[in-house]
């Protein structure tokens, strides 16, 4: 592990090759998206997509925004949960600043949630949390995510056969998304089992991969296999996935469009389907053209179904990164030496 001043903050936030991967990434995003956006304005009427904003209900948008940041609480509250199962207690409030700051490292680096995760590693360690029960509550918060995803896809791809309008191009995508998530379960599990042992060692001896190898060899794994820690924190998971769609379900309703809780909950969640077996960074343009295809399907107008993507993807998306960022610069800056932690390294 290295110390808090200088070196970490570079191989996490300036890393030359992460930038450069981030730039490709979030140019060939903003190309698809770009595309999806002209597709749809192709086939809509742009005067009337703009009339549509125009006419968009402040009360809507701002039970929409409440929404967004009960998602930041859900996600405190998972690291919070492994924490103090391991003897620790945060305050919420504390772990709120690491939730946004972990979805602006995310955004602005992807790399496949690594980013945001060694973030929120440091920023757990740097507040007295042991390494091993960091990296604990990363990768139970991993587990209990995909848990819930696969709960919400299958809830999902059911409600949309229910409507009839399960063709062989989602039961397709259905299959490839079961595959990826197993896939990926099957890695997080064989990394808790093995304790890392099984990571090859010239990358164990990576500058970035040390302290990461080293935490995991102390994982704590009698909190990951606590069924009441697995079940808390699915159901926390399962939270953010409501919450996010009931966002959505706002956006649409501020449009004056009357829809169901069901329709905008299948769009949001296959919509983030689509964004994971696609090979786009964020799901630029991925999301957004699933979203406004399932919306359309069940039956809301495409301009419709277009502005409120946007205005979800505007909550979402847009609207944690300034304060993320402003939060990350305090974080890395703050004056916080080995001198305050003796007994601790940090990532």
């Amino acid at each position: 592990m290295v110390s808090t001043k200088g070196g970490s903050d570079d191989l996490l936030l300036k890393p030359e090759r992460s930038a450069a991967h981030a730039i490709i990434g979030w140019f060939a995003g903003a190309l698809i998206f770009g595309g999806v956006i002209g597709l749809v304005l192709h086939l809509s009427d742009i005067a009337e997509l703009v009339s549509v904003l125009k006419a968009t209900r402040p009360p809507w948008i701002t039970a929409a925004i409440s929404c967004q940041l009960c998602t930041y609480a859900c996600a405190a509250a998972v690291w919070q949960m492994v924490t103090r199962r391991a003897g620790f207690r945060l305050r919420l409030s504390d772990l709120l600043r690491l939730a946004v700051m972990e979805l602006f490292a995310n955004q602005a680096i992807p790399t496949g949630g690594l980013s945001g995760s060694l973030l929120v590693a440091r920023g757990l360690v740097r507040r007295r949390i042991p390494s091993s029960v960091a990296v604990t509550a990363l990768l139970v918060a991993a587990l209990s995510y995909y848990a819930a995803y696969c709960l919400m896809a299958a809830l999902a791809f059911v409600l949309l056969w229910s409507t009839g309008d399960l063709n062989d191009a989602w039961a397709w995508l259905s299959i490839l998304f079961a595959g990826i998530v197993t896939l990926i379960t099957v890695c997080l599990v064989a990394v808790i089992v093995t304790k890392g042992r099984w990571i090859p060692r010239s990358f164990r001896r990576r500058a970035l991969m040390a302290p990461i190898a080293k935490a995991l060899a102390e994982v704590r794994t009698d909190m990951i296999s606590d069924p009441k820690v697995l079940a808390l924190t699915i159901i926390f998971q399962l939270a953010i996935f409501v919450l996010d769609a009931t966002t959505l379900w706002f956006a649409v309703l501020s449009l004056g469009t009357s829809i169901g809780p069901s329709p905008a909950f299948i769009a949001f969640v296959l919509a983030s389907v689509v964004a994971t077996v696609s090979p786009i960074p964020l799901g630029l343009g991925s999301f957004e053209g699933g979203c406004v295809a399932v919306l359309h399907l069940l039956g809301v107008r495409i301009e419709v179904a277009l502005a409120a993507t946007l205005i979800f993807r505007g909550i979402s998306f847009w609207m944690p990164m300034l304060p993320g960022m402003w939060l990350t610069h305090r974080e890395t800056r703050a004056d916080l030496g080995p001198s305050q932690y003796p007994d601790h390294e940090v990532f």
